[in-house]
């Protein structure tokens, strides 16, 4: 470092450096406030609730059934 030039090539370099770390930091703050948890409503259709093809009892029923004609 004999010259001037190089304090100030050195001092730019920390300054670029200090900004990157800086503008890094508020990124990572603005990106953690904005994928805080949100609440999700269900939409809400108008008419009758959908069909449902099977019911619970009837999955029952059917894994009595297989029970009962396995061989003993």
């Amino acid at each position: 470092m004999d010259d001037y030039r190089d304090l100030v090539t050195v001092s730019l370099a920390l300054l670029c450096a200090g900004v990157m770390l800086v503008a890094g930091q508020l990124y990572i703050e603005h990106r953690a406030t904005d994928a805080a948890p949100k609440t999700i409503e269900t939409p809400v259709q108008p008419g009758p609730p959908p069909m449902v093809s099977h019911t619970p009892r009837q999955k029952v029923s059917q894994s009595v059934d297989l029970a009962e004609k396995r061989p003993a």
